[in-house]
């Protein structure tokens, strides 16, 4: 499995995205801060280990069969979605109950960024995407301890963000 190539791509595709308008607002930067790409690999390493261990329990229990997801797409975004949550709490972008942070993110999503409209369609991009996370995820004040629920918020946000900055930038489909 190839986790680290599949997250790389869909950050890669979703900031080099080429616009099919005519004007752009803002401009999307081309990579991720290396910092950001460091990060990213210590938490692969965190997950391909927590997976081996899944692995190793199960066999040692002699399971014959182990609960699967629905559909290969979901098993990708929840992986995906638990690599995202680990960068977030590594770059100090969640709070403590592991739900991302408007301030964190922000910082996380613009960090060497100096263009103010990249930055203000980041802003708008993340409060209403944090607002619509809230609203989808967190019904109780325990429902974020439910397992795998901060790697759903965490794709969700990702996904939603990047899309809104699309959009703000004008560089949507």
């Amino acid at each position: 499995m190839c986790v680290k190539g599949l997250v790389i791509f869909a950050i890669l595709v979703i900031v080099v995205t080429e616009s099919k308008a005519q004007k752009h607002k803002c401009d999307i930067p081309p990579t991720a801060p290396k910092k950001i790409e460091d990060v990213i690999n210590q938490c692969q390493d965190e997950i391909k280990l927590a997976i081996l261990s899944e692995a190793l329990e199960a066999l040692s229990l002699h399971e014959k069969s182990r609960s699967k997801r629905d559909t290969f797409s979901d098993d990708e975004k929840r992986i995906a979605g638990c690599l995202l949550q680990c960068v977030y709490r590594k770059m100090k972008a969640v709070n403590e109950k592991g739900f991302p942070t408007v301030e964190g993110l922000v910082s996380l999503y613009t960090e060497g960024v100096s263009q103010k409209e990249y930055i203000i369609a980041t802003l708008q991009s993340v409060n209403v995407c944090l607002v619509k996370a809230q609203k989808k995820f967190v019904k109780s004040p325990q429902s974020l301890e439910e397992q795998g629920k901060t790697c759903d918020i965490a794709y969700d946000v990702f996904d939603c963000v990047a899309e809104k900055i699309g959009e703000y930038c004008g560089q949507s489909p």
